[in-house]
């Protein structure tokens, strides 16, 4: 199924438009997003606990969307440190570029954090 342009970026509304069939392509498109991230048996948690008593198929998205989690890289201090420890110290220290320094990734950061992924394991298997 090919999915509508945009559909990453559509809030409620456009969401609405869309038939169910779409929708559910949609859904497991977002699902596949955050369970990279994060597990397929968590993702699926935290969506149920977010979701109303008897949600439409576009409540299923926008959970899906409103996901939030603790930076694994950084973890949750917003603060990046590699190199050597030195009087227990990291010797390098950046802002973290997987969820843009604010400790925890939104579905965003997790989107791209996929994306750049994908581009480092063609690049490294280009070589």
């Amino acid at each position: 199924m090919i999915l509508p342009k945009g559909y990453l970026d559509a809030g409620r509304a456009e969401y609405l438009a869309l038939d169910v069939p779409t929708l559910r392509a949609v859904y497991v498109k977002l699902h596949d997003i955050v369970a990279y991230t994060v597990g397929s048996d968590e993702t699926d948690r935290m969506i149920r606990e977010d979701v109303a008593d008897d949600p439409s198929p576009v409540d299923w998205i926008m959970a899906v969307k409103g996901i939030k989690v603790c930076c694994e890289r950084c973890r949750g201090t917003g603060t990046y440190s590699w190199g050597a420890c030195i009087n227990g110290r990291m010797s390098h220290s950046a802002p973290c570029a997987r969820c843009g320094g604010n400790g925890q990734m939104t579905f965003d950061d997790m989107r791209r954090g996929r994306a750049y992924d994908n581009h480092a394991i063609q690049r490294a298997c280009s070589v």
